[in-house]
C-alpha cells in the first residue's frame, strides 16, 4: 500500500513537468511551421476532379449543369456546380492554383502535379465489383483503368 502511494505522489508532482515538455515539443517542432507544398488526393466522387472524363464508365460529370459556378462555367468531371472540398484546401494553402487537376486530365503534366493531383474517381469503392457496376461496354474509350 505504502508503495502505491510512493507512486502517485512522484507521478502527480512530475505530470506538470511532462505536461510542460509535451508543449515546449509541439511548439518548438519542426512540422509546427511547416507548410504544405502539394495537395494529393485520393478518393471517390465527393473529390473526383474529372478523371472519370477519360474512364469507360457511366458516371461522369462533364456535361450541364455541372460546372455552372466553375471558373469559365465549364463542366470539368467535378460532381458539383463549382470546386470540390480540394480546390478550396489548394487555394488556402497558398499552393498557386484554385483548384487540384485530375490525374488523366491531358491539359496538365508532371510539372503542374509537383504542387497537386487528384487521383479520385467517382464510383470508386473498396470491392472489385463496385468499379464493375458502373462499367460503360458502349463507351468508345478503352478500359484503361479496369481490374480483371
Amino acid at each position: 500500500m505504502e508503495a502505491a502511494a510512493a507512486w502517485r505522489a512522484r507521478s502527480s508532482s512530475s505530470l506538470p513537468a511532462l505536461l510542460l515538455l509535451l508543449l515546449a515539443a509541439l511548439c518548438f517542432s519542426p512540422a509546427a511551421g511547416a507548410r504544405a507544398t502539394a495537395l494529393i488526393v485520393f478518393g471517390d466522387s465527393t473529390v473526383d476532379a474529372g478523371n472519370n472524363n477519360a474512364v469507360a464508365t457511366v458516371v461522369r460529370s462533364n456535361f450541364p449543369p455541372y460546372g455552372r459556378d466553375f471558373p469559365g462555367r465549364r463542366a470539368t468531371g467535378r460532381f458539383c456546380n463549382g470546386r470540390v472540398a480540394t480546390d478550396f484546401y489548394s487555394e488556402a494553402l497558398g499552393l498557386g492554383r484554385a483548384f487540384v487537376p485530375a490525374y488523366l486530365d491531358p491539359s496538365y503534366g508532371i510539372r503542374d502535379f509537383a504542387i497537386g493531383v487528384c487521383f479520385a474517381s467517382a464510383g470508386s469503392g473498396l470491392d472489385v465489383a463496385t468499379s464493375r457496376v458502373f462499367v460503360s461496354q458502349h463507351s468508345p474509350l478503352p478500359s484503361v483503368l479496369l481490374l480483371p
